[in-house]
């Protein structure tokens, strides 16, 4: 009898342990429930933040930039083939993304964005900084993009002008910085011929366009909406 007495009480005893001992995920980290509650993660945050604010050349305020209308981009110079098949799908992936909030298409007239395919010596219609193959140069007023001229070197090789035109396009749309945090991004800042889009790439068009990120946000603004956002 006693021995069972002594069973029954140890039994209770480690019922009484067990549940005092339930831990849950969130106990060991608890900052996973945060990045599971966000739409975008801390990397995609602070990749936008490099990208995004500010520009690669000239000291300009580190702020978003944007447009507000249809994107028009008409072709100029002397493209190749394959370098229309290059912005027929870049302007396809773009518009995959943002096409619902600012649709971008390429037109006969009537544009706000020129892609020029001329060889570097002409480079100067862009007003581009020497040493580069592909250049954008866009203007703003009160930080929302109305124009842009594109230039993309005709003597390169064909991979690497592909990659051009994805890159310069994309910028264009306000990511205008680049980075060597990611060898595979549109963004990289070393030599690159990438042809597509890696998924971060696709979260910095998606956030510049939601409607919650306004022309001329500065870092900790960008940082408190997007770390809110679910």
């Amino acid at each position: 009898m006693a021995k069972i007495k002594i069973c029954f009480a140890l039994v209770l005893l480690l019922l009484l342990v067990t549940e005092c001992c339930i831990f849950t995920e969130d106990d060991f980290f608890p900052d996973k429930s945060d990045e599971q509650n966000s739409r975008y993660t801390e990397s995609e945050i602070e990749y936008f933040e490099e990208i995004a604010l500010g520009t690669e050349y000239g000291n300009t305020d580190q702020v978003i930039r944007k447009w507000n209308n249809d994107i028009k981009i008409k072709v100029n110079g002397a493209p190749t083939q394959k370098d229309l098949d290059a912005l027929d799908k870049v302007v396809s992936d773009i518009d995959s993304i943002i096409g619902e909030k600012i649709p971008i298409s390429i037109v006969e007239e009537n544009a706000n964005i020129s892609i020029n395919f001329v060889p570097t010596s002409e480079f100067s219609i862009c007003e581009a900084v020497p040493g580069n193959y592909g250049y954008f140069n866009c203007k703003w007023e009160n930080n929302l993009i109305y124009k842009c001229d594109i230039c993309i070197a005709t003597d390169i090789y064909q991979e690497e002008r592909s990659h051009m035109i994805r890159e310069e396009v994309t910028q264009s749309l306000g990511l205008m910085n680049d980075s060597e945090k990611y060898r595979n991004s549109i963004f990289f800042q070393g030599y690159s011929a990438t042809q597509k889009y890696v998924e971060i790439d696709r979260k910095l068009i998606e956030i510049l366009y939601i409607d919650e990120i306004k022309p001329g946000m500065r870092k900790k603004e960008v940082e408190s909406i997007l770390r809110d956002i679910s």
